[in-house]
């Protein structure tokens, strides 16, 4: 881990219910100069060669949006913040830095200022990021805590600390349930984490009392960490019935907001819990890339099952996410990325391996996806040559691939 600096006691920041920073300048590279400037304007001149000192903007954006991540999980674990700032914030400033000079755009001044802009959508940024994998209205911070964009972006570049945790902790709990030879603990811990990103400390308790649970409960309390005292009013925790998440406050202290941007019904309140008596939240990382994707894994099978179709959820501990029909199987992995173009960059990296035994395989795309963005398919598909109709694996949404599979089991009666 990288050691810091102890500053003097005046450096320290207190973190509130939002990231906060101290100013600090940036630092000035004095040997280079902006070429092929357009004055007037933050898009650049085409340059088919681009200055060898110019960086890349997906990577700029990505080192930006892990170094937000990093930052604010500091904030999340109370206390009192001491410089430096993270250094991909730093990097990500002096290299948006140079972008800037590159476009003739003003640039960011301190990591405070870039932490501002980095609440505004992309559209309006001064500095242009074409090549960036951003659409024009998303946003790396949203009411001062990372969005959903900042998470994908910041696992694309590598969130270090949050992979890690991710999959040294899924794999430890693929490791014990393997070795007891007991996949129906694998699949309850992932179901709990799905329908439970946050619950009561009770709660918890009975739930690890039950047979399949137990087995893992180590791995189900690394899995939470304590409610963050922003959460906590009028000595309640609030959450959301339509993801049972957490709902935290605006400025005003008075408006609740769902703090899932892909909660299927974020406007509905959920049950209030006494702070008093203890509620824990999933981690950052497992609430976006296990729970996200995992309600629609859920109601595909729950779906299925009312159809009478065979189905299996993450059969050979996460061989797939679902698998469905015993003999000529179909199998899918369920994505729930909110950018079809970084989702394609990472099916390019890395798609999965599809069995010799498997009919056909398919992306299913959740339905929040699909609705937010109704060309959603169409982008993907494009962007990713591999998933496109008469591949062996095809993109499909989630409504798609349901009536894929009743039309075969029509077929088949």
């Amino acid at each position: 881990m990288r050691s810091r600096v102890a500053p003097d006691s005046d450096d320290r920041v207190r973190t509130g219910r939002a990231i906060e920073t101290r100013r600090r300048p940036v630092s000035q590279p004095h040997s280079l100069s902006p070429l092929n400037l357009r004055s007037g304007t933050a898009m650049p001149d085409p340059q088919p060669n681009p200055p060898s000192w110019l960086p890349k903007q997906q990577i700029v954006v990505a080192q930006l949006a892990s170094g937000i991540l990093e930052y604010a999980q500091h904030a999340a674990a109370g206390g009192s913040f001491r410089l430096p700032y993270p250094a991909n914030l730093q990097l990500a400033l002096d290299r948006l830095t140079l972008l800037a000079w590159q476009q003739d755009a003003p640039a960011p001044t301190s990591v405070v200022d870039l932490l501002q802009l980095a609440e505004q959508p992309f559209d309006d940024w001064k500095i242009s990021l074409a090549d960036a994998d951003v659409d024009p209205d998303e946003s790396l911070l949203a009411y001062g805590r990372p969005t959903v964009t900042c998470e994908e972006l910041g696992s694309l570049r590598g969130d270090v600390e949050g992979e890690i945790r991710e999959n040294a902790l899924m794999r430890a709990v693929m490791d014990k349930a393997r070795a007891a030879d007991a996949p129906q603990s694998y699949v309850a811990f992932r179901k709990l984490l799905i329908r439970h990103p946050a619950i009561a400390a009770l709660d918890l308790d009975s739930r690890l009392a039950e047979p399949d649970l137990a087995l893992l409960a180590g791995e189900v309390r690394d899995a939470y960490l304590p409610a963050p005292p922003q959460a906590i009013a009028d000595g309640v925790v609030r959450t959301c019935a339509g993801c049972n998440g957490l709902r935290l406050p605006l400025d005003d202290d008075r408006s609740w907001v769902c703090e899932d941007e892909t909660c299927p019904a974020p406007g509905t309140a959920g049950v209030d819990h006494p702070a008093g008596e203890g509620v824990w939240w999933l981690r950052r990382e497992l609430r976006t890339f296990i729970t996200a994707p995992g309600r629609a894994e859920l109601r595909i099978a729950d779906e299925l099952s009312r159809l009478g179709v065979p189905v299996r959820l993450w059969p050979d501990f996460d061989a797939c996410d679902v698998a469905v029909f015993g003999e000529r199987p179909w199998i899918a992995d369920v994505k729930a990325w909110r950018n079809p173009i970084r989702l394609a960059r990472r099916l390019r990296e890395r798609l999965f391996t599809v069995p010799a035994e498997a009919e056909k395989a398919f992306i299913v795309i959740g339905q929040e996806q699909v609705r937010a963005h109704p060309r959603y398919l169409d982008r993907l598909r494009k962007a990713c040559p591999q998933v496109r109709p008469g591949q062996r694996v095809v993109a499909v949404s989630e409504a798609e691939f349901v009536r894929a599979v009743r039309k075969r089991m029509e077929a088949a009666a």
